[in-house]
C-alpha cells in the first residue's frame, strides 16, 4: 500500500528531469521609452537574456545585450512610426534574417541567435523622419510675388468679363 504513493511521487520527480531546461525558453519582459524627434515611443521586448540599454541613434535602434546562455531568443515589438519600410537587423555588425510580422501599428520581430556574452543588436529601416518646415515669424512675404499673383488675377478677370460682353453684343 505504501508503494502507490511512492510511485505517484516518483513520477513528479523523474519526468521533469527529461524536459527542456526552463531557463532557455523563459523570457523577461521589458518596456523601453525611446525619444524620436518630439515624440516618445515604447519598445517592448521579451528575451531570455538581459537587455541593458536601448537607444535611438541616427535612425537606428541599438540594443545592448548581455547573455549567459548559448541559445538566445528575443521578441521585439517596435512601433511603425520608427520602422516604416523594410527592416534590417545586424547582430555585432553582421546582417541577420529574423522573422518579421507587421501591421499598421507595429513590427513584431522574432530572433534566435547563438553565443553568450555581450552583443549589440541594431535595427534599421528604410524610414527616416522628416522635420516639418519651420515658419519664421516676422519674415515679410516677397511683395513682388504677391503683386504678380494679384496682377494675373485681375487680368484673368478682365478677360472673362470681355468674353461675356462679347457674347451679348452680336
Amino acid at each position: 500500500m505504501k508503494f502507490i504513493p511512492f510511485l505517484i511521487l516518483s513520477l513528479f520527480v523523474i519526468i521533469p528531469a527529461f524536459a527542456i531546461p526552463l531557463s532557455d525558453r523563459t523570457g523577461l519582459k521589458n518596456k523601453f521609452d525611446i525619444d524620436v524627434g518630439n515624440n516618445t515611443y515604447v519598445i517592448e521586448t521579451v528575451a531570455n537574456f538581459d537587455i541593458q540599454n536601448v537607444k535611438f541613434d541616427n535612425d537606428t535602434l541599438v540594443f545592448q545585450i548581455s547573455s549567459g546562455l548559448q541559445n538566445n531568443l528575443v521578441e521585439l515589438q517596435i512601433p511603425q512610426n520608427i520602422t516604416k519600410g523594410e527592416v534590417h537587423l545586424f547582430l555585432d555588425k553582421q546582417k541577420i534574417a529574423p522573422k518579421i510580422l507587421t501591421n499598421q501599428k507595429i513590427s513584431f520581430v522574432t530572433l534566435e541567435f547563438e553565443g553568450n556574452g555581450t552583443h549589440t543588436l541594431e535595427v534599421k529601416s528604410d524610414f527616416t523622419l522628416t522635420e516639418e518646415p519651420k515658419i519664421i515669424p516676422n519674415e515679410s512675404p516677397d511683395m513682388l510675388t504677391i503683386l504678380a499673383i494679384a496682377a494675373i488675377g485681375v487680368a484673368a478677370g478682365g478677360v472673362m468679363l470681355y468674353k461675356r460682353k462679347s457674347k451679348i453684343i452680336p
